[in-house]
């Protein structure tokens, strides 16, 4: 094992006094793992010399723990090389297999008398992350020589990722553990479990490579089902929050829910508190063990759920509120259980909103409406003339097609404004389908609102909006993944996003922006992906088949992220820079671990993360809105808090007010604590709040409140 706090001087050839050894030198002494101590030796030769970013090493009999993806230092002359260990070979001085096996039949032979062992090396690439020279102002490009490999320390690592050269916060991502054992300050292996620790250290993103404005956008490749993608996207989307938080900058993230409760419940943690933990247990909800805790510790986060979340939701097909008079209020909707998502379980509404549109909205995306075979320029034509006279509901069209009617009846014409009669039989043909097609999307009259959110307004600080497709029709959930990003980029155009980063996540990214394809959403996700690192809108995307995305996407993607992947996917060329032992690696890459390339990184490294900090979708709504649930949110609690929050030391006691809700059903109790809040929104109302709610609870009990 050789000192490393030594700094000698050596004699060249020629006399003269040199620097010492490179691997002597104390001004590398913090990089490399000298208590653990060589573990190999570089080797080169005629076949395989060492280059400038690839060298190759032989591995001590004793270096057990040595694998691939570990970092090592090596050296050259002047500079110390760090590298990440990549495809290991063994090597024999056997020119066949036949050789072995007549060679293993004579030692079987002569076992008894004189046991041999054919000498054996264990060969490794490394592939260089970055090279530390002697002097700050000098990059070095110059292979290593011949001499010691040893296990790189977390400064190394850090300092082979550029940290150092970060012009942006450092998010957390990922953790990196190498094949050396973690040592306390007085070189004490920490025991973990009863096994020696292996040394982790963090792997941080740049925020400006990022978030932008240097570069931006991050793209996830990966099987459905393994529990990576959408977690990791999660647990980066609540590092990225924690971060800015802390330096003082704003930002928000839109989500689009397209399986089932995924992203319906993630305001509620990971870990239960006190009042939930047997419901967790009920459900098997594992929880963060003390590995992912240890883990949020290193890594600086907390694993804490998502405060402020909104979800969004269409109504279910045929549950779309009634017009009153021309309008369709949103203000008094009430009724949860008429929207289609999975979260609408009394007392788990009060941060869900509805999506309704008037005939208006969907006008302006006929090529999401209509088939394209009946899109000709004559239907076109005429969904121009709806638009020129503002017809803005289906009742509105409903009196049009009358007077049309009317028109052809009296004058016996053929034509109506320049329209053909069977142009216009063919539109009313396929408007009269309309409603049914977007599946509770479409309102028959008007709709407005003043006091609710809606999906496409500005965002507010650590707001966290998921917009539910999940189970709307494949029309309406492509429409609405399509207004809303249309809304936000033009938002954004506009700089009125109302925080300082807004990160947009998308699923199913190769549905959506499909490579060779073309259309609206595509085109603004392209431009997205261009500009929208410099309009402070990023594109987080996910997907299980990276070959299928739109090139330009993947091409702005400052960092990209690959878990377990299909053999017939990887053998496609947008994995051509991917080494063979990592794509191997990533045909039965387990649940939590990743391969990550970023801007800053020469190589791509693996690294795995924690759990994410909030619960799985199936369990939250096991949890939360199981008929048997325990851990739902009460009703009668919620107003309380509500009536507090509006009235503060005038209102009334908790007992007082389940008094008055005592006998009422939830759904009832929920409704009255929706009423109040609409009604109070803003401060508006002068009233007394808490008379008000008694109001409404004693209408309720005698089968009078108006919803």
């Amino acid at each position: 094992m050789h000192d490393l706090t030594v700094d000698t001087t050596a004699i060249s050839q020629n006399g003269s006094s040199g620097p010492a050894l490179p691997w002597r030198s104390e001004l590398f002494a913090p990089l490399v793992d000298a208590t653990t101590g060589e573990i190999g030796r570089v080797v080169s030769s005629e076949r395989e010399p060492s280059g400038a970013h690839v060298f190759y090493f032989w591995a001590d009999d004793r270096a057990l723990t040595l694998d691939v993806g570990h970092i090592v230092v090596g050296f050259s002359e002047e500079a110390a090389v760090i590298a990440v260990v990549d495809q290991p070979r063994r090597y024999s001085d056997m020119q066949s297999f036949l050789d072995d096996y007549f060679d293993r039949h004579v030692e079987l032979g002569i076992a008894d008398e004189a046991a041999t062992k054919r000498p054996e090396i264990l060969v490794f690439e490394a592939k260089v992350l970055a090279t530390k020279h002697r002097r700050e102002d000098v990059v070095s490009k110059r292979p290593v020589v011949n001499g010691p490999v040893y296990f790189a320390t977390q400064d190394a690592i850090e300092y082979a990722l550029g940290v150092q050269n970060y012009s942006g916060f450092r998010i957390p991502a990922l953790m990196h553990t190498n094949g050396n054992y973690d040592r306390n300050a007085d070189g004490i292996v920490q025991d973990e479990w009863g096994r020696p620790r292996f040394q982790r250290t963090p792997i941080y993103l740049d925020a400006d490579y990022l978030l932008g404005p240097e570069a931006g956008h991050a793209n996830w490749t990966g099987q459905s089902g393994l529990a990576t993608k959408t977690s990791h996207a999660l647990f980066l989307i609540s590092s990225a929050f924690q971060t800015l938080k802390r330096e003082g900058e704003t930002v928000a993230a839109l989500m689009f829910n397209v399986k089932g409760p995924d992203l319906l419940w993630l305001d509620k943690p990971a870990q239960p508190i006190d009042a939930h933990a047997d419901a967790y247990r009920a459900v098997n909800s594992p929880g963060l063990g003390k590995d992912d805790l240890d883990a949020y510790a290193s890594l600086g986060l907390e694993p804490t759920a998502f405060e402020n979340m909104r979800i969004f939701a269409p109504f279910k097909p045929g549950a779309e509120p009634d017009s009153r008079g021309d309008y369709v209020d949103l203000d008094t909707f009430s009724d949860y259980s008429c929207l289609n998502t999975d979260r609408h379980a009394p007392g788990e509404t009060e941060n869900v909103y509805p999506i309704l549109w008037s005939l208006d909205t969907a006008l302006y995306y006929p090529h999401k409406v209509f088939s394209f075979s009946d899109l000709d320029d004559k239907l076109m034509g005429f969904i121009y003339e709806l638009r020129e006279r503002d017809i803005d509901s289906i009742a509105e069209l409903d009196k049009l097609w009358k007077k049309i009617d009317d028109f052809f009846d009296e004058s016996g014409e053929d034509y109506w404004e320049g329209h053909h009669k069977a142009t216009i039989r063919k539109a009313r043909n396929r408007f009269k389908g309309m409603q049914d097609k977007l599946g509770g999307l479409l309102a028959r009259g008007k709709v407005r609102s003043k006091t609710i959110p809606t999906p496409d307004s500005p965002f507010v600080d650590q707001e966290l909006r998921v917009i539910d497709i999940s189970q709307a029709n494949s029309t309406a959930g492509e429409l609405l993944v399509t207004s809303i990003i249309n809304a936000v980029w033009k938002m954004a155009e506009k700089s009125s996003l109302g925080v300082t980063k807004l990160i947009v996540f998308v699923d199913e990214l190769n549905k959506y922006a499909p490579a060779g394809g073309d259309g609206g959403l595509r085109d603004t996700l392209v431009d997205i992906a261009a500009r929208g690192r410099h309009l402070n809108v990023v594109l987080f995307g996910a997907q299980q088949f990276r070959s299928r995305v739109d090139g330009e996407i993947l091409g702005n993607c400052g960092t990209s992220l690959y878990g377990r992947i299909g053999d017939e996917e990887i053998i496609n060329a947008a994995y051509r820079s991917i080494s063979e032992t990592s794509k191997s690696e990533l045909l039965g890459l387990p649940k939590g671990r990743l391969l990550i390339r970023h801007a800053h990184f020469r190589e791509p490294l693996f690294g795995t993360f924690p759990m994410p900090p909030t619960i799985r979708g199936i369990d939250g709504q096991r949890v939360f809105a199981g008929e048997e649930s325990g851990a739902r949110g009460d009703p009668a609690q919620l107003l309380h808090a509500l009536l507090q929050s509006l009235m503060g030391d005038f209102s009334p006691s908790q007992a007082e007010v389940r008094t008055h809700c005592d006998g009422l059903a939830d759904e009832t109790i929920d409704a009255v604590l929706m009423r109040i809040r609409r009604e109070y929104s803003g401060g508006t109302h002068r009233g007394n709040a808490w008379k008000q709610a008694v109001k409404h609870l004693n209408s309720a009990r005698y089968g009078a409140f108006d919803r």
